[in-house]
């Protein structure tokens, strides 16, 4: 479609400003879609009318004049259905006066009063009339977000519904429909032009959704194509590494050596996984399981796999806590592998010994390495890397991910995390892998008890930490900041510390975890803890991944509003992970909001991650969500899978099923844009 700049719509300013705010072509400009509506249909029944309610009505006026008293005031006096209405002018007189002349016939909006026993509407919004058409009142009228810049070049909603009714019907005949008219019948979609006509210029409120609706099948049917390319490129690659059928004896050792039994879903994933490691192209696999499900046990027998064929694996993990809790659990699962050389690599390391440990990894003498970021530095080489396990993998960037990717011979990829996905957001974001779900826990686990309390039953709270910890218990007390400042509402752990070692908890054994500690400190923190050295371990979010401690039956979690759902579930995740019954107790502020309110009544209605997940989605929506907006789901102009989930997983199976829709999209003249721009362009 047209540039702006081409035609005679607005001004060279009005052009440059809009310009800067993504609108450059006439596509771009029907996809600024209203912020919200003011439905000015219905007709004015005096009646049924109190003062303040806005109307409107069609009237002629009858009179005006301006009157001199304390404030100059143009009054105008308009006949409606016998009946007189003025309106009242304080601004812009010489204008109105011209306008509104005598016999005038106009539509008027605004809110009512009443003065001296008539009715008045002061400033209404007006629109003579002109034919039978209508389009700043009388009907749904759009208001479209309007910046300063904007305004300053006189770009008001007004002003933008007047060229918007001007571009559709100039353009009205001019889109091009790329959804076969078969598929938007069976879907029950509007036509595109349809769509914006009712999207600008609704006739009722209930067509609005419909139309998005259309949009959003727009974008999510060329994001599934998108995907489908993705994988389609990926099946092009021929793997490094091709896996003999009879490559399982290590996992199998394994599975022999452990004191209890793998689940259900445990054995499906590995079997999966091995299902998917015999193909001739590598894969990319994404492992979603609750908080203790199993997950990391998933992933070390599926490394084994590869590290029997002597092929490299290395997993990279968020922190530094997490990064050595899954090297700790590597080396006690294999202790009958004593052969496999496993290295831990992280940032802060002597020279000498992080050179030895890079050294060992180019020979091939290390089988298997847990690092951090330290994993994608440019000095780390890897003799044959032909497994990635990313761990938590929504807290890296895709750069961070195709990184250490790089390293390999296009390694296979298996992305873990305890934070669930809904299915709409996994058919975005990683509908290119194959989506392995591990839903079970281990059998004996209690549930967890969640509770929600004000904050200013805290003292009683602490007396109820003291009990368990008095039953040989452990507990940890989360706050959301570290330092107290004047700007913040918040509790901070560096404030209280001192309080509750000397007062609350001063015959107890208290420790101190929070991210600004060094490497050196944070690990004597936690395995005193571990140890059972320390009773209370007050804590910031450090302790949300990696920590394993049965004992600790209870956390106490101080500002709970701050948190999000997801880590709010993984904080919770740190207890219940032994026989004793365990509690996560919610602490709110007075300052609550009412997001805050919904996070924290769901966390106490479930503790299914994937509840808690669709709830997120729900409250948040995908913006914040997981990072989305380092993704490009942010991109969407129109789609939103808190409502438009079902219009995702539709748009995903029909580009899986239609081959001639999949070419029509990728050989469009627009294609290379699509990556960062998934609106489907008409």
């Amino acid at each position: 479609m047209h540039k702006l700049s081409q035609t005679n719509y607005f001004k060279e300013e009005q052009v440059k400003i809009l310009s800067k705010r993504g609108i450059k072509t006439i596509q771009d400009l029907l996809y600024y879609l209203p912020r919200r509506y003011i439905d000015r249909s219905k007709p004015l029944e005096l009646k049924d009318t109190r003062v303040g309610d806005v109307v409107t009505f069609i009237g002629q006026v009858k009179n005006s004049n301006v009157i001199y008293a304390r404030r100059r005031r143009l009054m105008v006096q308009v006949s409606y259905r016998g009946l007189t209405i003025e309106l009242v002018f304080f601004q812009g007189i010489p204008y109105f006066q011209k306008i509104l002349s005598i016999g005038v016939e106009a539509a008027f909006s605004g809110a009512i009063d009443m003065f001296r026993g008539k009715f008045t509407i002061t400033h209404p919004e007006i629109e003579i009339m002109s034919g039978d058409k209508l389009i700043h009142t009388g009907k749904i009228i759009p208001l479209y977000k309007i910046t300063d810049a904007m305004r300053k070049q006189y770009i008001t909603s007004r002003a933008l519904r007047e060229v918007m009714y001007k571009v559709l019907l100039d353009y009205r005949d001019k889109m091009t429909e790329h959804i076969p008219i078969k598929i938007l019948e069976a879907e029950r979609l509007m036509k595109i032009e349809e769509a914006f006509q009712v999207l600008h210029f609704p006739m009722s409120m209930n067509d609005i959704e419909q139309a998005k609706s259309r949009l959003a099948f727009d974008e999510l049917i060329v994001f599934s194509s998108l995907i489908r390319d993705k994988k389609s490129k990926r099946e092009e690659i021929t793997r490094s590494h091709i896996f003999e059928q009879d490559s399982i004896l290590w996992p199998q050792k394994l599975v022999k050596s452990l004191p209890f039994q793998l689940t259900g879903d445990q054995q499906n994933a590995i079997e999966t996984l091995r299902r998917l490691s015999l193909r001739s192209f590598p894969y990319g696999a994404l492992l979603q399981g609750d908080v203790g499900s199993g997950k990391t046990l998933v992933g070390l027998m599926c490394a084994l796999q590869y590290m029997e064929q002597g092929i490299q694996v290395a997993l990279m993990a968020p922190t530094e806590i997490l990064a050595r809790q899954h090297y700790r659990s590597f080396i006690d699962l294999l202790f009958d592998f004593p052969f496999i050389q496993v290295e831990l690599l992280l940032g802060k390391e002597k020279v000498a010994d992080k050179k030895m440990k890079i050294d060992r990894l180019k020979r091939g003498d290390t089988l298997l390495v847990v690092g951090t970021h330290s994993l994608i530095q440019t000095d780390v080489e890897f003799s044959s890397l032909g497994l990635i396990i990313i761990d938590e993998q929504h807290r890296f960037g895709v750069e961070q991910r195709e990184a250490l990717r790089s390293k390999g011979q296009h390694p296979d990829l298996l992305a873990m995390t305890a934070t669930p996905i809904p299915r709409s957001l996994t058919l975005t974001l990683y509908g290119d892998f194959e989506t392995i779900l591990i839903k079970e826990k281990p059998p004996g686990r209690l549930p967890i008890d969640t509770r929600l309390f004000e904050e200013d039953e805290i003292s009683k709270l602490y007396m109820g930490v003291k009990k368990y910890v008095d039953q040989g218990r452990q507990a940890y007390i989360v706050y959301p900041i570290i330092d107290e400042s004047d700007k913040s509402r918040w509790a901070s752990i560096m404030a209280d510390y001192d309080y509750l070692e000397k007062k609350v908890f001063k015959d107890y054994r208290l420790g101190l975890l929070h991210g600004r500690l060094s490497t050196e400190e944070k690990d004597r923190a936690m395995v005193k803890f571990k140890e059972g050295l320390i009773q209370v371990l007050v804590t910031t979010t450090v302790v949300e991944v990696g920590v394993d401690v049965p004992n600790a039956t209870l956390m106490l979690i101080r500002n709970a509003e701050k948190f999000g759902l997801s880590q709010l579930h993984q904080l919770r995740g740190r207890v219940g992970r032994g026989e004793h019954q365990s509690f996560c107790i919610l602490v709110k502020s007075k300052s609550c909001t009412s997001e805050g309110e919904l996070r924290l009544e769901a966390m106490v209605e479930s503790e299914d991650g994937f509840y808690l997940a669709r709830r997120d989605l729900e409250i948040r929506g995908t913006g914040e969500l997981l990072g989305l907006k380092q993704a490009g789901i942010s991109e969407f102009k129109v789609a939103d899978l808190r409502f438009h989930s079902k219009i995702a997983e539709r748009a995903a199976a029909i580009i899986e099923q239609n081959d001639d829709l999949y070419r029509r999209i990728k050989n469009s003249k627009d294609w290379k844009k699509y990556p960062d721009d998934f609106r489907l362009l008409v």
